[in-house]
């Protein structure tokens, strides 16, 4: 087995344990360089308004961490509230990346990522509708799963049923998360 063998390994074993790391790296780092401010300014000028906005832009096929965004909201806001608004736009987002899988990517999209595109194929070929479950913790290419569901035209019902409940899921852990350190976060 080679290094890049091995690699892939341990990715596939430890990723939730990564995705804990990168939380505490991400948490460490805004803590670092005084980034709160920078994150509850989005807050000071739009609200839930932005916190949706944040949202909705991760969800779709940019590569935007809410995360941060989640865990602040939750100190300024009801973390009921935030949960509805985090789920609301997440849902919505995956719905258009479904209606864009629906439609084909060449139709949307000038630039494509292939690569991208494979593996979320892969991830549906070897475990099928249940890679939405976990997709929204996969970085990158889980973000692809509902455009690949609505390549595949799985059936819409079965789609939405496995989207809210993986949405739901991670927010509401994300949720938690920054509820748990409210305490930490001064604003």
């Amino acid at each position: 087995m080679g290094a890049l063998e091995s690699a892939k390994a341990f990715a596939r074993e430890y990723w939730l344990a990564g995705l804990a790391l990168a939380i505490v790296v991400v948490l460490y780092l805004l803590s670092a360089v005084d980034a709160v401010p920078a994150l509850t300014s989005v807050f000071t000028a739009y609200g839930l308004y932005g916190l949706a906005a944040v949202c909705f832009v991760s969800v779709s096929l940019l590569p935007w961490p809410s995360e941060p965004f989640i865990i602040i909201a939750t100190k300024m806001y009801d973390p009921l509230v935030v949960f509805a608004v985090v789920m609301a736009a997440s849902i919505a987002s995956s719905l258009v990346n479904y209606w864009v899988g629906l439609k084909g990517f060449r139709f949307f999209f000038v630039k494509r990522d292939p690569e991208g595109e494979d593996k979320a194929y892969g991830w549906f070929e070897k475990w099928g509708s249940f890679a939405l479950l976990f997709g929204p913790w996969v970085p990158f290419i889980g973000d692809l799963f509902p455009m690949v569901a609505g390549t595949l035209n799985m059936r819409f019902a079965k789609f939405f049923l496995f989207l809210v409940l993986a949405r739901a899921v991670k927010t509401a852990a994300v949720v938690w998360f920054g509820v748990a350190l409210g305490s930490l976060i001064s604003l």
